[in-house]
């Protein structure tokens, strides 16, 4: 799986969230791992998702053009 398709899922469980897993308390884990994903995989694909170049970044200037 590549790491767009892994984000593509996990938007997709967040459109389907509030309907068909809040009360099921389906975290995005579980959503991945019933989809057939191994656990490491799972791990090393979410770790990935959360690093940002912040040379990149859009968060690069505050509203007072200061650099963060």
């Amino acid at each position: 799986m590549t790491q767009q398709e892994f984000e593509q899922h996990r938007q997709t469980w967040i459109k389907e969230w509030t309907d068909k897993w809040r009360l099921l308390d389906i975290d995005f884990e579980a959503y991945m791992l019933m989809k057939g994903m191994a656990p490491d995989e799972y791990k090393e694909m979410n770790e990935a998702s959360w690093k940002v170049d912040w040379n990149k970044s859009e968060l690069n200037d505050d509203d007072w053009n200061e650099r963060l």
